[in-house]
């Protein structure tokens, strides 16, 4: 028995890598971005697994009736139909390949900002070395207090390297009850966020956007943070009210901001996120990199091969997490 493998609304870095790697007994689909929803309707019909892009129509996810299971290419998955493909039966699995590489970042944007490195560049553009340097203005992450919103894969992945590279001292806030052997292991110690707010000298979001988390870093949060603080958001950009961030990047009640993504992509050019001498921006890239590309390639492979012999593949986002193997 061959089974069909469907890939919708492809990313092209993962094409070859998926082909190349497709085992015996699996044949392969990829339906370019620009196919229609009838022509994704019709070969989701008899595909026995469906390895999904972002913004696939919900009607494509009714068709695959055959469908054993969903491997979705991406970390966030609001945008996914839920409760239609709970309705399915089938597990359907988010991507959590990503963590090392977003969590790399954030330490890059935080370094970046702390070290003040876009700052220095222009200067030596301008061919002025040093220019009354002022060392007060330059900051070291050894012994900070680190903030984390947000403790699952990615914002442990960001308090293990803080806390074993940097020997930073690591707080946490996160709605979900985080396992005590998890928090022990970064070591990281459970605070209100009005607490992790105040004391941590760099705040780190690293969370989901669902209906807790849309909006929840405010005004009210912001004017908590030390004015010697830094923000970096590698999560989601509705999490950060981004208007009172610039008011307090513009005011200096807050020292500087790494951002990777934000409430609307891409970033309006004319932003002030970036002319703030105090804010490092980057285009959503945290998660990329040909070793995640790598890691997701084998994931789906694997997930798929989970599914077929029965067992729960990793990353389900489903109520229905298993099905009976054949």
């Amino acid at each position: 028995m061959t089974y069909k493998v469907l890939f919708l609304n492809p990313l092209s870095d993962y094409i070859d890598g998926l082909r190349a790697a497709t085992p015996e007994g699996f044949s392969l689909t990829v339906l370019p971005p620009e196919a229609t929803e009838a022509e994704m309707i019709r070969e989701a019909a008899d595909a026995d697994f469906v390895v999904s892009g972002v913004e696939v129509p919900e009607a494509v996810f009714r068709a695959a009736k055959r469908a054993k299971f969903v491997q979705y290419m991406s970390s966030g998955y609001g945008q996914l139909p839920l409760e239609t493909l709970d309705e399915l039966g089938i597990p359907v699995a988010q991507m959590k390949t990503h963590s090392i590489s977003v969590g790399e970042h954030a330490i890059t944007l935080l370094l970046t900002v702390l070290r003040r490195i876009p700052a220095s560049m222009r200067l030596l553009r301008e061919g002025k070395w040093r220019p009354d340097l002022d060392e007060t203005s330059y900051g070291e992450l050894y012994g900070k207090t680190v903030g984390i919103v947000g403790l699952g894969n990615i914002g442990r992945w960001i308090g293990r390297i803080v806390s074993q590279g940097f020997g930073a001292q690591v707080i946490y806030y996160d709605r979900a009850e985080i396992p005590m052997t998890v928090a022990e292991l970064i070591p990281a110690a459970p605070v209100p966020l009005d607490e992790l707010m105040s004391r941590a000298d760099v705040v780190c979001l690293s969370l989901p956007l669902n209906d807790g988390s849309a909006g929840l870093i405010g005004r009210e949060q912001l004017a908590l943070m030390k004015p010697s603080g830094v923000l970096v958001n590698v999560g989601r950009g509705e999490v950060l009210d981004e208007t009172a961030l610039i008011e307090a990047l513009r005011e200096g009640r807050i020292a500087g901001a790494g951002l990777d993504v934000y409430a609307r992509e891409p970033l309006d050019t004319a932003s002030e996120l970036l002319s703030l001498p105090n804010a490092v921006c980057t285009p959503h890239m945290a998660g990329v990199g040909w070793e995640n590309v790598q890691r997701r390639i084998a994931t789906v492979w694997r997930n798929i091969h989970a599914v077929l012999d029965g067992e729960e593949p990793s990353g389900v986002i489903t109520r229905v997490r298993r099905i009976d193997a054949e």
